[in-house]
């Protein structure tokens, strides 16, 4: 990911060298081995002609879906004139959709669509409008196309269609299905041979789930105003990366009740340069942001927080993670937070707390990821990285003392991979918590606690889950009583596309090949077999496209007693919409 972003800026940068002339010969060559390197950036350049074919189909199919927005019938003069005359195409939607579920506010349904290929643009036109009539989208409809696979010759692309929008009745509907469509090249242009139909879903929500009442809340704050509402982009601009400004900063936040009032507030961990936020909640809902107030206005680059009372006196610390190292913070009589101990670990990305060795103390797991203190700086090899800095296990001592046992009690394991997140249940049931580590590039671990040491079992208990580990989560999805595990990674579209073509790391072995596939397919749930291993069902349940997700988590959503995954996703984009 970091080489190709690097790629790309200095194909940017190239315009003013494309005449060479007047440019002394060491230049010359600088510049032709970079025109070599922007070979991997064109897949014109490249030799990637599946990637070229897939942009053009992917703008092709955008015109097609647009036509499902209108609020007129659609008919065969809709359609593009790419659409050939003789074109076969399945119904888009089933004729019959079975309940899967309804839980008041959330109704979902699936159905099979059969083989029978219709023809004609006729045809295909009148199972566009079945489609968009049954939706009922009368505002707010969207469409959108990603092209995961190209194949054969003729060429076949097989991409993931999603339609959603609001009815009539304020419902919101959202239709999901897999398509496969075969082309013809004729000239510059693509022609639909034939369009068919898979794997269709259907959910209607009762109103939204959620309302965005950010800016009712917060809108009257400084924060808000002059930081919040920009993006990272503009601080970046204007906040030198020496003070631990960055454009792939991770920060998080903790939620706590800063005045003991009995409502709940946050405090959100901010990049180097930017003070960290204290939002404490008011009476009326609003909130005021008072980080100065209490002492916690950090400029020190933050990127977790930890709301806990780690001493057993009532009173909760806060704990952060950052450039500064690990800090424990506790609160003095006047009021202020001051920092009472400093374990020195830099660079954590997440903080976890639990009682590992059942003494009644709470310890702490630090999980690492920066790269700056690896020996190369970048994971390597990308697909199964094995050389990033050491995650920590502290031992509560009493009084806010911590011992490093990371070693001692076998979490030294396995650990030096790129770790984004920990998270610890008693997935065996013997009565002490088990810890998942989710790591970037490659291997997780799942390390059994046997009082108070611990094994790497994730290779055995099937759960290594080799991709981009980014956020773990414990819950019982099925109610078999058997806690189940959700890993949330990255899903790509290009890379599930390139990482099939035959060209892709020709030289290299078919497991490995199979590694940087299996690395873009996307999220991992693993049923709990209630023996020790488990079974990846993220396919089978549809919970792996969960685009480039973060840190998931089970919830209740529609109060129905079931669990239901939230997946919050995204990352660095701009101002093209392509870039989405």
């Amino acid at each position: 990911m970091t080489s190709a972003l690097a790629w790309m800026f200095l194909a940017s940068t190239l315009a003013p060298f494309q005449s060479t002339s007047a440019i002394p010969r060491s230049k010359v060559e600088s510049t032709d081995h970079l025109d070599k390197e922007i070979e991997h950036v064109d897949p014109r350049l490249g030799g990637w002609d599946t990637e070229v074919l897939s942009s053009k189909a992917g703008d092709q199919l955008k015109e097609f879906s647009e036509s499902l927005m209108g609020s007129l019938p659609v008919s065969a003069a809709d359609l593009p004139d790419w659409v050939s005359k003789e074109v076969q195409s399945t119904r888009l939607r089933p004729t019959e959709l079975i309940s899967q579920g309804d839980a008041g506010s959330l109704l979902l349904r699936r159905g099979t669509i059969g083989e029978e290929l219709l023809l004609g643009r006729e045809a295909l036109a009148q199972s566009m409008e079945q489609l968009r009539a049954s939706l009922g989208l009368v505002q707010d409809a969207h469409a959108k196309i990603k092209v995961v696979r190209v194949v054969g010759s003729p060429p076949i692309t097989e991409l993931l269609f999603r339609v959603w929008g609001e009815r009539e009745d304020a419902e919101r509907v959202q239709s999901d299905a897999i398509w496969s469509c075969e082309w013809e090249r004729e000239g510059e242009q693509l022609v639909l041979k034939s369009l068919r139909a898979h794997s269709y879903t259907e959910s209607l929500a009762a109103g939204a789930f959620f309302a965005d009442c950010s800016e009712a809340l917060m809108g009257s704050t400084e924060a808000w105003q002059k930081q919040f509402m920009r993006g990272t982009d503009e601080w970046c601009g204007q906040i030198e990366l020496g003070a631990g400004m960055d454009q792939y900063a991770h920060c998080g936040m903790t939620v706590l009740d800063i005045d003991a009032d009995g409502l709940e507030d946050i405090y959100v961990c901010q990049p180097g340069g930017l003070p960290n936020r204290l939002l404490r909640q008011r009476s009326d809902g609003r909130v005021e942001e008072v980080a100065q107030q209490y002492g916690l206005d950090w400029l020190d680059n933050t990127m977790s927080a930890l709301w806990i009372d780690f001493d057993g006196d009532g009173r909760e610390e806060l704990t952060l993670s950052g450039n500064a190292g690990i800090l424990v913070c506790q609160r003095a009589p006047n009021g202020r937070f001051e920092v009472v101990n400093h374990l020195g670990s830099t660079g954590g990305y997440s903080l976890s707390a639990v009682d590992y060795d059942g003494d009644q103390r709470l310890d702490l797991y630090v999980c690492k990821y920066s790269t700056s203190e690896t020996k190369s700086g970048l994971p390597a090899p990308y697909h199964d990285a094995n050389n990033g800095p050491a995650n920590f296990m502290y031992r509560n001592l009493g009084e806010l003392q911590f011992e490093d046992v990371t070693d001692a009690v076998g979490l030294g394991q396995n650990n030096q991979r790129f770790s984004f997140a920990g998270s610890w249940a008693d997935f065996d049931e013997d009565g002490d918590p088990d810890l998942y580590v989710s790591n970037d590039f490659g291997r997780n671990c799942l390390y059994r606690n046997d009082q108070g040491k611990f094994t790497d079992v994730a290779a055995s208990a099937g759960v290594e889950d080799i991709s981009a580990g980014m956020g773990v989560s414990w819950g019982d999805y099925n109610g078999d009583g058997h806690l189940d595990l959700y890993v949330s990674n990255m899903f790509s579209s290009a890379g599930q596309r390139i990482a099939y073509q035959r060209s892709f790391k020709s030289s290299t072995s078919t497991e490995t090949r199979a590694l940087f596939q299996r690395h873009a397919r996307g999220n991992s749930l693993f049923r709990n077999r209630g023996d020790g291993t488990f079974e990846d069902v993220a396919i089978a349940s549809g919970t792996w496209m969960g685009r480039w997700s973060w840190g998931a988590g089970f919830v209740d959503l529609d109060n129905d007693g079931d669990r239901d995954l939230f997946v919050p996703n995204g990352f660095i984009t701009n101002e093209s919409t392509k870039d989405l």
